[in-house]
This record gives structure tokens, sequence and C-alpha cells, in this order.
């Protein structure tokens, strides 16, 4: 399980449906920035790290149009940042795909609370959103 109040994703089952399902998810790739004070915060296997396979990827879900967030592959992250490693395979889940992988059913219901705040926020500021891809409110 991986994730962040108020969301939990079970990396386990997304993995296995990813594996099951490759034409219905995008794999592409995601830069790899400089740390952050959060990053280095992060409660990682310093042990682990070293042995994180950089080949395998990450898992990304879209959480907004312009905002995607790592569900696996911290230790990979970490690994390539240390390495100074540009990029990493990726594979981007979209809304209506993570949301199947939430640890409980009242994450359904945050999900929905979250996405209409986004919204007002949205109809607040006049449109001003960042859009990635295709994807559009």
């Amino acid at each position: 399980m991986l994730g962040g109040f108020p969301f939990n994703w079970n990396i386990t089952r997304a993995t296995e449906w990813i594996d099951q399902n490759p034409e219905q998810v995008e794999l592409s790739v995601v830069q790899v920035g400089p740390s952050s004070p959060w990053a280095d915060s992060a409660n990682l296997d310093e042990a682990y790290i070293p042995q994180a396979d950089l080949a395998k990827p990450v898992i990304l879900v879209r959480m907004r149009p312009e905002f995607f967030r790592l569900i696996d592959g911290n230790h990979r992250v970490a690994k390539a940042r240390r390495l100074g490693v540009a990029e990493l395979p990726a594979y981007y889940l979209t809304q209506e795909q993570h949301r199947q992988f939430f640890t409980s059913a009242d994450m359904q219901n945050r999900y929905v609370e979250y996405w209409n705040d986004k919204l007002k926020a949205f109809k607040r500021d006049k449109g001003r959103w960042g859009v990635v891809g295709d994807f559009q409110v």
C-alpha cells in the first residue's frame, strides 16, 4: 500500500492489473528532477535503494489535469537521482483507472470531494488551470 492522506492505493493489485492489461495503460517516461526537502525526508529503506531496478516502470496516477502523483517507485527515483539518471520508464494511470485501487470505499468519496474543491478553485480563478495533454475539464 502506498499513498498519503487522504489517499492510499493497493500497489500489488495495481501492478497485477497493469500486467494483465498492458494495452490499456500509457507507458512513457517521467523526468527525474532534483531532490527536494520533501523527497529527502521520505521514509525510504536506504539498504534497498541500491537494489532498485531502474528498468521497471514507476507508476504515476493523474490526480487532476496538471498533477500526477507517484504511487510506486520512490526507491527507483531516489536511486536515479543519486546516479544522475534523467528519466525513468513510467506507467500513467488515468483517474478512472487508479480509483479501482483505492484501499477503501471511503477514498472514493474523498476523491469526489477533492475534485469538487479543485473545480471550485478552477471556476474561482476564471479557468486558469494548466492542462496536460488532451484532457480537459
